[in-house]
């Protein structure tokens, strides 16, 4: 008689996007599998204001989550305008705030000796209003431009999984970030490192890689960023101590 064995007990599932393990993303559905349920945003239907806030509070409050619920086919519409909105918003407090600024500096520098009124700090008035209206294109030019930079280095560093459009698409709700703008004075710069953490755990999650590749794609654009602005600085400081050097020679 063959040898009989108690059946093996079936695999644990994976827990929730929020349950894995640091720098690992949850695994994709098995085949006929029910999808994960979409962003409000993307939920054909949905109220427009309703899903468009909901959607923000689950990505600044739950990143995890929000980004595995992030379809990744179908058209751009529905990111590319998620983006533009809250993009508006960001620039438009930001110019606000420039504007008040600019005006609370020209009223107290106003009142000091040898004030010259035709002195300027930041942008005119007519141009931060120009700024507004035309913020959309803008918003629209920074979204592709930022996407095939992080997409260029995630394939460089063999994140890459899942397509160009899903790196767009987690540019586009990461943009969430700039309703950040509106908090005084600290806002841009809560905006902008809550921004890399979530292209981090959104490329993560949306290309089904660790999010040390995806790290290494959002922050070496910034390294070599700020490497190429050292080197400028020092080259350009260096030509200006040359050039005293020789003034000073020149005059002795």
């Amino acid at each position: 008689m063959a040898d009989t064995y108690p059946p093996s007990p079936p695999p644990t599932p994976p827990g929730p996007p929020s349950m894995q393990p640091p720098g690992t993303v949850p695994p994709p559905p098995p085949p006929g599998a029910p999808a994960p349920q979409a962003l409000p945003w993307e939920q054909p239907g949905y109220p427009a204001l309703e899903g468009l806030y909901e959607t923000a509070k689950l990505i600044l409050t739950a990143p995890s989550q929000a980004f595995a619920r992030m379809s990744l086919t179908g058209t751009l519409g529905k990111p590319l305008t998620y983006a533009i909105i809250f993009g508006w918003v960001g620039i438009i407090a930001n110019q606000i705030y420039s504007i008040a600024l600019r005006g609370a500096m020209m009223g107290f520098l106003s009142h000091l000796p040898g004030y010259n009124p035709r002195l300027m700090f930041g942008l005119p008035v007519f141009a931060s209003v120009g700024l507004m209206i035309v913020a959309p294109v803008f918003v629209l030019i920074g979204v592709f431009v930022w996407a095939a930079i992080l997409h260029l280095f995630l394939m460089l560093v063999g994140g890459a999984n899942t397509g160009f459009s899903s790196t767009v698409r987690v540019v586009c709700y990461t943009g969430t970030v700039q309703v950040l703008q509106v908090v005084p004075f600290c806002g841009g710069m809560i905006a902008a490192v809550w921004g890399l953490v979530l292209y981090i755990i959104g490329l993560a999650v949306a290309h089904r890689t660790t999010q040390g590749k995806s790290a290494l794609a959002v922050l070496l654009p910034l390294v070599l960023c700020c490497v190429c602005v050292a080197i400028v600085a020092l080259a350009f400081g260096a030509a200006i101590a040359a050039a005293i050097g020789h003034l000073g020679r020149f005059a002795r």
